[in-house]
């Protein structure tokens, strides 16, 4: 990466956490990164793959998915900055169970769990940053759940609410709000469809329905 990109995607990370951190310690971790440049549905990790890298977006959108039953389900989506690990190889030495895959053209960049056990090790700012920085991703899941309880109008319904430009009472962060509605914006129907758990059909019909209410 040349000067302005990495200056960019360190003052994307910064936002990845609400714990400060040094900057030279975010550029620490990414010095050495090597890039990987995806085309739309090309695999960062396949499921059943060993790999215990660190990921960090760079440009572009991934995602999560697994299989249930034969059926794609999409668990996670990732962004610019967004960090992205297999725990499965990273904590337990198990093979994926997610695919990681490019929704569009997309860029990455890969640390050597090598590389950030040294980031952590060396220092206890970091360390309580990517602390922070997985409660982060931790929240999202949570939010994820919460947006896909009731039938599939409800959950398309809350998810379209996402997409909206004011604050809800409710007193969510409205940078949540805007994170969602990049990668809504990103994706086509089939992979929202797989998101909220219905067919594509299904979503289109429920689409249809709430036009004309």
């Amino acid at each position: 990466m040349n000067q302005q990109e990495t200056d960019k995607i360190v003052d994307l990370l910064l936002l990845e956490a609400n714990r400060p951190v040094a900057r030279e310690e975010l550029l620490r971790l990414v010095d050495g990164a090597r890039e990987i440049s995806l085309s739309t549905y090309d695999p960062l990790i396949d499921s059943g793959q060993f790999d215990s890298n660190i990921y960090i977006i760079k440009s572009g959108l991934l995602r999560g998915t697994y299989l249930d039953n034969g059926r794609e389900r999409t668990v996670a989506f990732g962004l610019p900055a967004t960090i992205m690990m297999n725990f499965h190889s990273l904590y337990a030495n198990e093979p994926s169970f997610y695919r990681f895959e490019a929704c569009c053209p997309s860029e990455v960049l890969r640390i050597s769990k090598a590389h950030f056990e040294e980031c952590v090790a060396r220092s206890h700012e970091f360390s309580l940053w990517i602390i922070s920085a997985l409660q982060n991703q931790l929240y999202y899941q949570e939010v994820r759940k919460r947006l896909l309880c009731g039938d599939a109008k409800t959950r398309l319904r809350q998810l379209a609410d996402r997409l909206a430009d004011s604050i809800p009472a409710d007193g969510t962060d409205k940078a949540v709000y805007t994170r969602w509605k990049d990668i809504f914006r990103l994706v086509p129907s089939k992979i929202i469809a797989t998101y909220i758990g219905i067919t594509e059909q299904h979503l289109s019909k429920i689409k249809r329905e709430l036009l004309f209410e």
